[in-house]
């Protein structure tokens, strides 16, 4: 029994020891504002530190982090950036917080423990940073890719009735994605906090058309003209010129063509000149008249290539180089000729002027059968609507006798297109292409009200008694001759068979704020 209470006594008596032993450290730290010793945030010590120094010491360390370069290098080039324009930075958290807390909370033993722990092995906690992925895409798109080189495809044109082919070439182009995920291996995992030099991802860019699929450009597909012999010389420039800025295009598979996009702007310094225009239903100059003979031009020719149409618009009015609903206008970008390349070939058009006739020709890789299919197209006509009466205008500084047309009248029509199929000559389908519907418009006719008036003759004179009557010869008249009024003095106003070949406008299309320029179809 004495024994035992022995041990109890020394027992009580070691552990009294303890606690009066550890007492005076505990209560240090507790009263210590700093953190304890051991404690890292990555690699830099904060044991010792105040809250706000510990805080300042992490700060330093991440902005010299963010400081550090990566280099990239491309072929014979290098592009560089630092971290912190990357995004580069660590996610927030509570670290200094629960460092502060180290040997300050909880009973006297949880606090000795946490505060011997400490100090024979450190506590470390360990930062986690993050980069901006739109700022990595942003640099390898913009720096990276900019030192691209662009796969070119074959192409083909027609020179003095000849095609010439040009050949592909291989190109080469820094891999977005790879890019991105090398350049952030690269800083998140495993890194010395040193500058990063890395050679970046690059692979070669393929042509999408070699030479030998264009060589495959080589057969007419469809072919149209139309003639302008009585247009002025600058309606005739105007056509020249639309030929010339479409000459040679190519379209590839898929491609969709667009009239306005090569024919315009309709200035003087794209080539053109004035020519007459329709505009609200009445002719008028503007820049560029005569496009629309261009188009219709080369909407035939596209028909008969039977290539698909995506967008067509009618004039307003008849024109006469074609026939209903086969014409194709142009105005503002409201009225556009848009087709689509649908062939698994380019196709070239070749465009040209000669003795004041206009011609278009498709070329590409013929696949339809040519010996027992062939096409039409015809027109038929639903509905018809006269002129109505002429608007007269009437000139005061002209005589009664004058009349000028100034502008034809015309027929109003509501027309259909179809395209007839045959196969070994017999009618195999009929398929309505479009409708097109044409204003009529009066005849326009200015009138003279001039009136002439008759001389009247000199009063005859009585003889003096000292003068005698002198005889005059048969048939001789001293009496003056009235002066003649009734010259013939009609011009007619004819524009020939391109009367209506010039720019047409819808009337109902064109508002208050639109200019003459963009407010006519260019026809």
């Amino acid at each position: 029994m004495d024994r035992m209470k022995k041990i109890i006594t020394f027992m009580l008596f070691v552990i009294c020891f303890y606690f009066i032993s550890i007492t005076p450290k505990v209560a240090a730290a507790t009263e210590d504002e700093t953190i304890t010793k051991g404690v890292y945030i990555d690699s830099i010590h904060i044991g010792g530190l105040t809250a706000e120094e510990a805080k300042q010491a992490v700060k330093d360390y991440v902005d010299d982090l963010k400081s550090k370069k990566i280099t990239v290098k491309i072929d014979d080039k290098t592009e560089e950036i630092t971290l912190d324009k990357l995004g580069y930075d660590y996610k927030e958290n509570n670290y200094i917080d629960e460092a502060i807390l180290i040997g300050k909370t909880g009973n006297l033993i949880k606090r000795y423990k946490e505060l011997k722990d400490t100090e024979q092995s450190n506590l470390v906690y360990n930062l986690e940073f993050s980069l901006s992925d739109k700022k990595i895409k942003k640099f390898v798109k913009d720096k990276l890719s900019s030192h691209d080189v662009k796969a070119k495809n074959a192409s083909v044109k027609r020179e003095g009735g000849e095609f010439i082919y040009t050949n592909h070439s291989v190109g080469r182009k820094a891999d977005v994605d790879k890019n991105i995920d090398a350049i952030k291996t690269a800083i998140l995992d495993n890194w010395n906090h040193e500058d990063i030099t890395l050679t970046a991802v690059v692979e070669d860019d393929q042509p999408k058309y070699t030479r030998e699929m264009v060589e495959k450009c080589n057969t007419r597909l469809g072919t149209f003209s139309t003639t302008y012999t009585t247009s002025s010389e600058d309606r005739a420039g105007n056509l020249a010129n639309g030929a010339r800025l479409i000459n040679n295009t190519v379209l590839y598979p898929g491609d969709v063509f667009s009239a306005y996009k090569k024919l315009t702007p309709f200035t003087t310094d794209n080539g053109y000149f004035e020519a007459g225009a329709y505009s609200n239903g009445k002719v008028i100059d503007s820049i560029g008249g005569g496009a629309c003979q261009v188009t219709t031009t080369l909407y035939n020719a596209v028909l008969l290539s039977e290539l698909e149409v995506v967008e067509r618009q009618p004039h307003s009015m008849t024109i006469s180089y074609v026939d209903l609903s086969r014409d194709s206008a142009i105005a503002g970008t409201w009225k556009d000729l848009k087709f689509e390349n649908n062939t698994d070939s380019p196709i070239l058009i070749e465009a040209y002027t000669s003795g004041r006739t206009i011609t278009f020709n498709i070329w590409g890789n013929e696949t339809r059968d040519t010996k027992n299919r062939t096409i039409k197209y015809e027109t038929v006509v639903l509905d018809e609507k006269a002129p109505g009466k002429d608007v007269v205008t009437k000139d005061p500084t002209k005589p009664t006798t004058y009349t000028l047309t100034t502008q034809s009248a015309h027929t109003g029509y509501v027309a259909e297109l179809y395209k007839i199929v045959y196969e070994n000559g017999v009618e195999v389908s009929r398929t309505r292409i479009n409708k097109s519907v044409y204003n009529s418009s009066p005849r326009y006719v200015t009138v003279g009200t001039k009136k002439v008036e008759e001389e009247k003759p000199p009063k005859e004179e009585k003889p003096s008694e000292d003068e005698k009557p002198v005889d005059t010869p048969e048939g001789d008249d001293t009496k003056p001759k009235d002066a003649i009024t009734n010259i013939d003095n009609t011009e007619a106003y004819n524009m020939g068979e391109d009367q209506t070949s010039e720019y047409l406008q819808d009337s109902d299309e064109t508002t208050d704020n639109q200019t003459v320029e963009d407010a006519v179809d260019a026809n």
